[in-house]
């Protein structure tokens, strides 16, 4: 087979004009969608500007570049006219073309995309903490919504939202802010105990249903519990069980998610300054649940929240407050704990997994690890 190829080229990046970008599987299957309205839009990964991402509706890719020596850029012109006489002697030897290429660009790099999570930029997103005096921008600064959020970050908008719910997002007053720690537990207990004194279900809440019985007893004058704060609420410990479109939108509550929620608590109320036996701890667990709150618990459920000083006690520890460097990470973890189970250490140290190494591999670089019976622990190597 043969090819007529004829063009003069030029270097594509000379002119600014044609980029390539490699197109992986999930990548096409968006383009070939034909009944999706997903886009997709290329966002920039850094204030800088330096580095690029890909977005679809649902899915992030970073996007690198990767050099050759030399790349031409091929386009099909026509098909040749099998009728046309050609003389023998300008095809040196091969069969005649089937086909003419012109080639419009020279280029020593592709662009390859690579899958991340997209990451929601919350630099400028205030915290609003219940108060009546919430204030959205200072000066004349326009409110931010999510959909500004979204369109400024490098991240899909499925990703976007569900790290919006994940973080408790919420709209006050028009801006787009998150509950504090403190205020989204009150919310959520007084969410809890107005629908628990409703009958209501809890594997089938409608939010103004919700809304309504955490406002009866509100004063009339101010009440920081909105149907924003409350649909907040329902975002962060549930998931929406409606088919879309359907009326009313239903919520199912997470009860692992919300036993952890009153566990992480109750570490913070109990157990910080000194350890508590681990009996007693389950109990105090237990003791903050809104009434008539079933929910099954295990300390399990709290990995990455607590150490054990000795044995059958336990601690809290912020991951906030252990050092960002490895092995200073490590050694701090030892000196709290002397022995670790890797199931209890692996919280404490997957951010430092930055190259996505296998668990095991990781701990060996700054740690020993041994097998016993089923489990497997970690010591220090000193």
């Amino acid at each position: 087979m043969s090819v007529n190829l004829h063009s003069e080229l030029g270097l594509a990046q000379s002119s600014g004009t044609y980029k390539l970008v490699e197109l992986n599987d999930e990548l096409l299957a968006e383009l070939r969608d034909k009944e999706s309205d997903s886009r997709l839009q290329f966002k920039s990964l850094d204030k800088e500007g330096s580095h690029v991402v890909l977005c679809s509706s649902d899915k992030t890719w970073v996007v690198r570049q990767k050099d050759h020596s030399n790349l031409s850029m091929l386009m099909r012109e026509d098909v040749v006219d099998t009728e046309r006489v050609l003389d023998p002697s300008a095809c040196f030897g091969l069969p005649p073309p089937i086909s003419d290429y012109t080639g419009y660009a020279r280029t020593t790099y592709e662009y390859e995309t690579i899958k991340t999570e997209g990451q929601l930029s919350l630099d400028n997103v205030p915290v609003y903490n219940g108060g009546p005096n919430f204030q959205a921008q200072e000066g004349d600064k326009p409110a931010l919504t999510f959909e500004d959020l979204v369109n400024n970050s490098p991240t899909s908008r499925k990703e976007a939202l569900d790290q919006w719910h994940r973080l408790a997002g919420c709209m006050v007053a028009g801006q787009a802010c998150l509950l504090s720690a403190t205020f989204l537990h009150k919310a959520l207990h007084v969410t809890l105990m107005s629908v628990l004194a409703e009958s209501m279900d809890l594997d089938a809440i409608a939010l103004d249903g919700a809304y309504t019985a955490v406002s009866k007893d509100m004063d009339e004058t101010f009440n920081p519990y909105s149907e924003s704060v409350v649909e907040t609420v329902l975002n962060r410990f549930g998931k929406v069980t409606s088919e879309p479109g359907q009326s009313p939108k239903l919520w199912s509550l997470n009860r692992t998610t919300l036993a952890t929620w009153y566990g992480v608590f109750a570490l913070k109320k109990y157990a910080a300054k000194t350890s508590v036996p681990v009996d007693e701890f389950m109990l105090q667990w237990k003791s903050t649940f809104p009434p008539f709150l079933t929910c099954d618990i295990d300390t399990n459920m709290l990995r990455g929240h607590f150490f054990h000083p000795q044995a059958e006690q336990l601690q809290y520890i912020s991951r906030d407050a252990l050092p960002g460097d490895a092995k200073e990470r490590f050694r701090t973890l030892f000196k709290l704990q002397s022995s670790w189970d890797m199931q209890d250490l692996e919280p404490f140290i997957a951010d430092l997994n930055t190259k996505h190494l296998k668990i095991d591999s990781f701990v060996m670089k700054y740690a020993r690890r041994r097998k016993v019976g089923k489990n497997v622990i970690v010591t220090s190597r000193s």
